[in-house]
């Protein structure tokens, strides 16, 4: 009878269900470019906005928030307002010097498996190389995360491509599109592009499997403007994204438009935000 018994219960264990995974929740994800705190932006300047763009940043509770344009000072402004986030990424030229395009990702969330930065230029392991017709040092800092329940994965992808070099941003685009596919999915790119949505450093992210998360909820707008110089406003180009890959559903998307109680702006970009969830 008792070896009977012990049959029984191997049985049940060998053909018990798997465990499920836990279901997704949905996550946000944060792009800003802070603008540099060095500039001479008058009443605009760092001093005067950083408590606006950090309430403005904590307001949308991002699981992924990615900075661009920020120096290590502002940087480390920033670590003081997100206490459960953890940041990656390298200063442009090297360690902390230079601009970063740096990642914020919530430890409660998400566990950070992996992460670097590469230089965008045809030597990108180079520190501070400056690619094809580029005015100045652009990087990339991405970051492999793995969720504290559920263990699902995505790999983020944080951009800032030149303002002035034509080529150099189509070049970025296909080099981080090519970056990408030696990594599983599903991926988010998200960043200062410096370029339009129809533009070729566009149809290279398109490419590579990204869609604009913002076009999946709000296709016909024709208000998208993310640079505005601090004056406001949604004309001109939206220069700004939040990228999916398949694998990741948009639920909500916008660009933060709002002036502060102040009647003044964060930053001389507007934010960009995506609520995401993984795909059944």
């Amino acid at each position: 009878m008792r070896a009977l018994f012990v049959t029984a219960l191997l049985f049940a264990a060998c053909t018990s269900p798997s465990p499920m995974p836990a279901p997704a929740e949905p996550f946000v994800v944060l792009s800003w470019n802070v603008r540099y705190g060095s500039a001479r932006d008058g009443d605009d300047a760092w001093p005067h906005r950083r408590e606006l763009l950090a309430a403005a940043i904590v307001a949308e509770d991002p699981a992924v928030l990615g900075v661009q344009e920020a120096l290590h000072g502002q940087l480390e402004f920033l670590d003081g307002k997100l206490p459960h986030h953890r940041r990656v990424g390298l200063g442009r030229d090297g360690g902390q010097r230079g601009e970063h395009a740096s990642l914020y990702v919530d430890t409660r969330r998400f566990e950070v498996t992996a992460s670097g930065t590469f230089w965008l230029s045809p030597t990108p392991d180079v520190v501070g190389s400056i690619g094809w017709d580029a005015a100045l040092t652009r990087i990339c800092t991405w970051a492999t995360l793995r969720e504290r329940t559920g263990e699902r994965t995505l790999t983020v992808w944080n951009v800032h491509f030149d303002h002035r070099g034509t080529e150099a941003r189509t070049r970025s685009a296909e080099l981080v599109a090519q970056r990408l596919r030696t990594l599983p999915g599903p991926h988010v790119v998200l960043g200062d592009c410096n370029t339009g949505e129809g533009s070729p450093p566009l149809a290279a992210l398109h490419a590579a499997g990204l869609r604009d998360t913002f076009r999946d909820l709000h296709p016909d707008a024709r208000a998208v403007g993310t640079f505005h110089a601090f004056r406001g406003g949604t004309d001109g180009d939206k220069i700004d994204y939040v990228l999916a890959s398949t694998g990741l559903v948009s639920q909500r998307a916008a660009i933060l438009s709002a002036a502060g109680p102040n009647g003044r702006w964060p930053s001389d970009h507007h934010g960009v935000v995506a609520t995401l969830v993984f795909a059944r």
